[in-house]
C-alpha cells in the first residue's frame, strides 16, 4: 500500500501559484520552415497547487515530458507544439488550474558574411514559454536574445566625426495564442535590423572594413535600437494579436557600466 503524503491535509492552508521541477534537461528536434534544429533545452514544469493539498506528484511532471519526447526520432513541427503536449498530457495525470512549461536553449542559424558572402554559423539565446489557466486558450511567450553593436550619434556630432563604439544585446518578446506567435527566425531578423550593424562570427578584412563604415553610417543610441525593435515587430507582426516587448543593452566601452532601454507596445491584428 502506497502512503500518498502529498494529499493530506498541509500545516498552512496557502495556495502555491508555482509547484515543480526546474533545470531538467532534455533532446528534442523541431522542423519548422523546411529547417532542422537540434536542441537541448533546459526545462521547468509547474502547476498551482490548492491551499488543501500537502504537495503535488513531481514524477507526472517528469513523465508527461518524457512519454511526449519518448522516440528519440520524432520530429517535432514547433517547440510550442511539444510544450502544447507536454501539458496536455499532464492535464490527465494530475489536476492543475494553472501550468507552465518553459525550455531555455541556444538556438542556432547561418548567416553570410557581407562582403565575401561566407557561411557563418550564428547562436543565440531563446526562452519559450506556454501557459495554460483554466480552459483558456494557451498562451506563449518566446525571447530571442541577439548580440549587435552600436555607435554612439552623440560624440559623434560633437567629435569631429570621431567616437565610441560597443557591443550591445537586442531582446524581442513577444506574448500570444499559438497562431500567433512568429517564427525564430523572423525575430532574429527583427532584432538584428535594429543595431548600428549586425554582428559575425566570421569576419574577413573586407568584410570588417564593410561592417565598420556600415557602422559609422548608422550611429545610434540604445534609445534608438530599442525603439527599432519595436518598431520593426510592429511592421513585421501587424496582423498578429500580439504583445510585443523589447529591451536593448549596450556594454559600454568607454564606462564601467551598461546602459538599457525598454518599451512594450500590443498588435492587435488590425
Amino acid at each position: 500500500m502506497v502512503i500518498e503524503t502529498q494529499n493530506e491535509e498541509p500545516k498552512h492552508r496557502i495556495h502555491l501559484s508555482k509547484v515543480g521541477v526546474k533545470n531538467l534537461k532534455t533532446f528534442v528536434v523541431t522542423e519548422r520552415s523546411g529547417l532542422r534544429h537540434h536542441i537541448v533545452p533546459k526545462v521547468e514544469i509547474t502547476i498551482d497547487l490548492p491551499a488543501d493539498l500537502k504537495g503535488i506528484h513531481m514524477s507526472r511532471l517528469v513523465e508527461s515530458m518524457t512519454e511526449e519526447l519518448s522516440d528519440q526520432f520524432m520530429v517535432h513541427p514547433s517547440i510550442e507544439e511539444i510544450q502544447i503536449k507536454i501539458l496536455e498530457g499532464l492535464a490527465h495525470k494530475h489536476p492543475f488550474s494553472r501550468s507552465e512549461v518553459r525550455f531555455d536553449f541556444e538556438f542556432g542559424y547561418s548567416a553570410r558574411t557581407p562582403v565575401s558572402n561566407k557561411r557563418t554559423w550564428e547562436v543565440c539565446d531563446v526562452t519559450a514559454i506556454t501557459r495554460k489557466v483554466n480552459d483558456s486558450p494557451f498562451i506563449h511567450e518566446v525571447e530571442i536574445q541577439v548580440i549587435g553593436n552600436t555607435v554612439c550619434p552623440h560624440c559623434m556630432a560633437n567629435n569631429d566625426g570621431l567616437t565610441h563604439i560597443q557591443r550591445a544585446i537586442g531582446k524581442l518578446r513577444v506574448v500570444g495564442t499559438t497562431k500567433s506567435i512568429p517564427t525564430y527566425g523572423s525575430m532574429i531578423d527583427v532584432i538584428e535590423s535594429s543595431f548600428s550593424s549586425k554582428t559575425y562570427s566570421l569576419l574577413k578584412l573586407e568584410d570588417e572594413m564593410h561592417v565598420t563604415k556600415q557602422m559609422h553610417d548608422n550611429p545610434l543610441l540604445i534609445e534608438d535600437v530599442c525603439r527599432n525593435i519595436l518598431q520593426h515587430a510592429k511592421d513585421a507582426y501587424s496582423e498578429s494579436d500580439l504583445e510585443i516587448f523589447a529591451e536593448a543593452r549596450s556594454l559600454e566601452s568607454i564606462h564601467k557600466h551598461d546602459v538599457i532601454a525598454e518599451g512594450r507596445i500590443v498588435t492587435n491584428g488590425d
